[in-house]
C-alpha cells in the first residue's frame, strides 16, 4: 500500500476550509489532510512543522496573503505542489503567481467533488513521480560512493556530502545463523522493498533529503529539520525512529533495528564513520534487536576482547555437552545464563557464534542418537534454521531458545521412558546420554543413580526385559543405522560415533543384532551410502 500524500489547506474562511475538507473522501484519492490554517503566518508556521507535499492556499488572509507564504516557501522549497485558490477578481494575482511556481490555480467558485477529484488525480502521479525521480537519481549517486572501498571524491555531490544531516540507518535483523544452514531467500526483506517503503513513509517534522544503501543490509536516511535549535528535536527524530521500526515491522512481519547517530554529521564523515567503527553494528545482537539504539558521534576505538578472558575454551567454561547432562533443569538453566551474560558481556561475534553452535549441535546429536519417532522427528525438524530463525536474533533470544529446546528433549526424554520406575528411567536416559562413551561402564551407571551394580542389573531386567549390557547395544546399533542411512560417513567414523574403540568388535555387535555385517546392511539398501 502506498503512503498518503500530505496536505495542508489554508483558507481565513473557516466555511471554506470545513467544505474543502469534507467534500471528498481525501484517503480515497491517496491524500491525508495534515494541517489547516486561517492564514499565511500561521500556513508558513505549519508547513515548516509538516512538510506537506500538497498545498491548497487562499489568496487574500490577513497578517500574511497567500502569494507572501508562497514566497516564503519557495525560498527553500521549489517541489512541494501548491494549488492557488483564487475568485474571478483575484484572477490577476493567480497570474502573477506563477512566477513563484504555483502547480495549479482553482476558481473557488466552480470548485465541485469532481473537479478537486479530477486535479488531485492528476496531481497524485505528478507528485508522486517527482518525488521518485528525487531519490532515484540520489540514491543511485550516493549508493555508489557509500559502497565504495574508499573515501573517493564526488565532485559531483560534493557540496551536498558536506552537508550536516540527522542520520538513520536501518538495518534488518537477520539471525546469528548458528546451524551453519544456507540463509533461506524468504527471510531477508529485497533491499529496493525496504527502499521503496521507507521513501513513502510519512516524516512528519522532517524533510527526507535522501536514502541510499549503505551495504545490503543498511539503509541510510538523511534527514533535514527546521527545529534544530529546539530541545524537541532530539525527542523528534527517535519519535520518528520508532515510527520507522514499528512501521516496518508492520509492512514486513521482519524485525529491524534502526540507529540514530545522536549528533548532525556530513554523508562524508558518516562513511568515513561506518567504515572505521563495523562493530559497533554487531553491539544488537548483545543489547538486543528490533528497537532504537543510539550510535555516537564521535566514537571512542572498539575494544576487542580476549575470549579465554571470559572463560571460553578453559575447564571452567565447561562444553555444551556438559551442560546437556546435567540432570537438574534449574541447573542447565543457571549455566547458559550464566554462560551468555559472560558473552553478552564480552559483546564478542565470535564467542556468542561458537558456543550457541556448540549447543545447536550437541542438542541435533542427541535428537540423532534416539530410536526413531514420529514426535523425535517433528523435534528434529523444529531446531531448523526454517523454523527457528526468529529465535536467533540477539544472544538474549538464543539463550531462552536453548531453554526451552533442552526442555523439550528431557520432556521427549521422559515420555519415551515414564512407565518405568524413576531408577530405571534415570538409567535410560543417562545411556541415551552417554553411549558414545567407548568406556561406559556398568559401574559409572550404577554409580548415577547410586545403587549397587547387582540391584541395579536385577531391576533393569525386570522391568525392561533384557540385561543392561543388551540394551546399551541396541541403542548403539540403532544409532549406528540412523547414521548410515544418513549415508554421510563411513563405517569406521560410525564405529567411533557410537561407542566402539574397534572396527572388528562393532561389526560383530552389528551382526547379532541385525543379522548382516555393516557393509552389507548399506548394499542391501538398508543405508544410503555417500
Amino acid at each position: 500500500m502506498t503512503e498518503l500524500i500530505s496536505v495542508m489547506i489554508v483558507d481565513d474562511e473557516r466555511l471554506t476550509l470545513e467544505d474543502l475538507s469534507t467534500i471528498i473522501d481525501w484517503e480515497a484519492c491517496g491524500y491525508r489532510i495534515v494541517a489547516t490554517a486561517f492564514n499565511g503566518r500561521q500556513g508558513l508556521r505549519k508547513y515548516k512543522e509538516f512538510h506537506p507535499q500538497l498545498i491548497l492556499t487562499d489568496i487574500r488572509m490577513p497578517f500574511m496573503d497567500g502569494i507572501e507564504m508562497i514566497s516564503e516557501i519557495r525560498k527553500n522549497d521549489q517541489k512541494t505542489s501548491i494549488v492557488l485558490l483564487t475568485a474571478y477578481e483575484d484572477f490577476g494575482y493567480a497570474k502573477a503567481a506563477i512566477r513563484l511556481g504555483i502547480t495549479e490555480y482553482m476558481i473557488k467558485s466552480e470548485i465541485t467533488a469532481e473537479s478537486l477529484t479530477t486535479l488531485l488525480q492528476r496531481l497524485n502521479t505528478h507528485i508522486i513521480q517527482r518525488d521518485q525521480k528525487d531519490m532515484i537519481v540520489t540514491d543511485r549517486m550516493l549508493e555508489q560512493f557509500f559502497l565504495s572501498d574508499h573515501l573517493a571524491e564526488a565532485p559531483d555531490m560534493d557540496q551536498f556530502l558536506q552537508r550536516d544531516f540527522h542520520i538513520l540507518l536501518v538495518e534488518q535483523d537477520l539471525p546469528v545463523n548458528i546451524s551453519g544452514e544456507t540463509l533461506l531467500p524468504e527471510i531477508p526483506v529485497p533491499k529496493v522493498k525496504t527502499v521503496d517503503l521507507l521513501s513513502h513513509f510519512a516524516y512528519i517534522g522532517w524533510m527526507l533529503e535522501a536514502i541510499t544503501s549503505l551495504s545490503d543490509r543498511q539503509i541510510v536516511l538523511a534527514l533535514s529539520s527546521r527545529t534544530d535549535s529546539c530541545g524537541d528535536s532530539r525527542k523528534a527524530l527517535y519519535d520518528c525512529a520508532e515510527h520507522i521500526r514499528s512501521r516496518l515491522r508492520e509492512r514486513t512481519l521482519r524485525s529491524y533495528t534502526v540507529y540514530v547517530i545522536d549528533n548532525r554529521i556530513s554523508l562524508y564523515n558518516l562513511k568515513r564513520y561506518c567504515d572505521e567503527n563495523k562493530g559497533v553494528f554487531q553491539k544488537k545482537y548483545f543489547t538486543g534487536t528490533g528497537r532504537v539504539c543510539t550510535l555516537e558521534y564521535p566514537i571512542a576505538s572498539v575494544k576487542h576482547t580476549d575470549m579465554k578472558s571470559y572463560g571460553y575454551g578453559t575447564k571452567e567454561w565447561g562444553s555444551a555437552q556438559e551442560i546437556m547432562e546435567l540432570r537438574d533443569r534449574k541447573e542447565r538453566m543457571e549455566q547458559l545464563s550464566y554462560r551468555y551474560g559472560k558473552i553478552t558481556e564480552a559483546q564478542d561475534m565470535e564467542l556468542l557464534l561458537s558456543f550457541s553452535r556448540d549447543c545447536y549441535y550437541a542438542l541435533l546429536n542427541a535428537y540423532r542418537s534416539l530410536p526413531g519417532s514420529p514426535e523425535q522427528k517433528a523435534a528434529e525438524k523444529a531446531l531448523s534454521l526454517k523454523n527457528s530463525w526468529e529465535s536467533w536474533l540477539d544472544s538474549a533470544k538464543i539463550r531462552e531458545w536453548l531453554i526451552r529446546q533442552f526442555d523439550t528433549y528431557y520432556g521427549y526424554l521422559q515420555t519415551e521412558v515414564n512407565h518405568y520406575s524413576k531408577p530405571v528411567m534415570s538409567v535410560i536416559e543417562y545411556i541415551y546420554r552417554n553411549y558414545r562413551n567407548p568406556d561406559l561402564s556398568l559401574n559409572d551407571i550404577a554409580d548415577y543413580v547410586h545403587l549397587s551394580v547387582g540391584y541395579l542389573s536385577g531391576a533393569f531386567k525386570k522391568e525392561v526385559g533384557i540385561t543392561l549390557k543388551n540394551y546399551i547395544t541396541n541403542v548403539r546399533i540403532e544409532a549406528a543405522k540412523k547414521l548410515m542411512e544418513n549415508g554421510n560417513y563411513k563405517i569406521y567414523e560410525i564405529c567411533s560415533r557410537v561407542g566402539y574403540h574397534s572396527s572388528q568388535y562393532f561389526s560383530q555387535a552389528f551382526f547379532k543384532e541385525v543379522g548382516m555385517f555393516p557393509t552389507e546392511y548399506v548394499k542391501k539398501g538398508k543405508g544410503l551410502p555417500k
